[in-house]
């Protein structure tokens, strides 16, 4: 059987070269931290392209679920070895902050959608209504957002600083969507990276920025096309 490998999302590693130079310099006791970080991209990398030829389903779940948020977890609590080092509250999800996380939420979505909005309908022709594709993207955006919010804007803001984490975890997620490079998503997906970024900075919590992407997500695969019939 011949297996097309694409590790198309190899790019996306290139931005954590600043913290792993900077802990070396400055930071010793976050070097291994950020390592393993790095480790679970390069994983994420390798094992991420099946997800890519096929349509959502509940297996591409899973590994998604598997890639981003679970093996970055267990390599860091395997680092940890017990020493009680790591907390979820590191990733943003607590519930300190959450009111404010939502209300972030609520002040920036009307710019992510109406970014949305703009693009969509100057970029493509006849879409099809999904409402339950649009849940299921939804629920399956928490991946990207613990991943590029929780862990590195958050989690390396705590071992690095703002500049580094803020560049990182916005290039980074950038670099992650080669397909949109070539038309006017690609200003879609650097305005959702800035606003769930600034979510997270200010309310140091992942449950807007999760929302915030969420239904960006539903808006665009479930409410545009809909919108976009009725002209």
């Amino acid at each position: 059987m011949n297996l097309n490998i694409d590790l198309f999302l190899w790019p996306m590693l290139l931005p954590m070269l600043i913290p792993l130079v900077y802990s070396f310099m400055y930071k010793k006791e976050s070097l291994k931290e950020i390592a393993v970080v790095t480790l679970s991209m390069i994983l994420i990398v390798v094992f991420y392209w099946p997800l890519t030829v096929s349509i959502i389903t509940p297996a591409n779940i899973a590994v998604k679920f598997l890639l981003f948020v679970f093996l970055p977890l267990i390599l860091l609590v395997v680092l940890d070895r017990g020493k009680q080092h790591l907390s979820f509250k590191q990733f943003g999800i607590q519930k300190k902050g959450i009111q404010k996380s939502v209300l972030f939420c609520l002040v920036f979505l009307p710019i992510m959608l109406l970014t949305t909005l703009v693009i969509r309908y100057y970029s493509v022709g006849m879409l099809s209504v999904d409402f339950v594709l649009g849940s299921v993207s939804f629920i399956e955006s928490f991946t990207e957002e613990f991943f590029f919010r929780g862990i590195f804007f958050l989690f390396l803001l705590s071992r690095t600083n703002l500049k580094i984490a803020y560049v990182v975890s916005l290039t980074s997620f950038v670099l992650m969507h080669p397909q949109n490079f070539m038309n006017l998503f690609i200003v879609s997906t650097i305005v959702q990276g800035v606003l769930t970024i600034e979510i997270c900075r200010r309310s140091e919590n992942l449950t807007g920025a999760w929302m915030l992407h969420g239904a960006n997500r539903f808006f665009s695969i479930a409410l545009i096309p809909l919108i976009i019939s009725f002209n």
